[in-house]
């Protein structure tokens, strides 16, 4: 049982460490675009804490393995170390995870709206003209994000792909754009 603890506490010890100098939240999107949209965020979890996020599952090995390994150079009873080594690394592991997420998270807002798209630059990424509806891309708080477009009140122009445009306004999820 000692080799579990020395295990848990080496590995998990390792990341928790690399985490704190590199940054150490993982999240990943992921987008799809063709004709359609599709979306996909994989922040996995529901409610208070990510049980099994990284995040998680490394202070939990990391404090398990502490705690094991200090209860056995102090020589408590094997079943009592257990139970003491659980219940440690379950708390620090859920409770260290959700302090992080709700403290690294707590002012920042990713949150785009119509105001913060008005009078921005963007670039055509799927052409269009008249009456249709290209796709535009464009940078609004620190997110690239892509948009469906159409010209500003049924303007004339085509917009060939790779063209600068302006948003003038939102009408929905559609991008009122004009030529730069």
């Amino acid at each position: 049982m000692d080799a579990l603890y020395w295990i848990s506490l080496i590995v998990g010890g390792v990341f928790v460490v690399l985490s704190m100098i590199g940054g150490g939240d993982s999240d990943m999107d992921s987008d799809l675009d063709m004709e359609t949209d599709l979306d996909v965020d994989s922040d996995v979890g529901a409610g208070w804490v990510d049980l099994f996020s990284v995040r998680t599952i490394f202070l939990f090995a990391a404090f398990f393995g502490m705690c094991g390994v200090l209860l056995s150079l102090a020589n408590v009873h094997e079943i009592v170390r257990l139970f003491v080594s659980l219940t440690v690394g379950l708390t620090v592991g859920t409770g260290g995870s959700y302090l992080i997420k709700r403290i690294g998270y707590a002012h920042v807002s990713s949150e785009v709206t119509a105001s913060d798209l008005t009078g921005r630059t963007a670039e055509v990424i799927i052409p269009f003209g008249r009456s249709d509806v290209g796709k535009i891309v464009l940078v609004a708080k620190g997110q690239r994000m892509q948009f469906k477009a159409r010209g500003f009140e049924g303007a004339e122009d085509v917009f060939e792909q790779g063209e600068e445009v302006v948003v003038v306004r939102m009408e929905g999820a559609v991008a009122e754009v004009l030529k730069t």
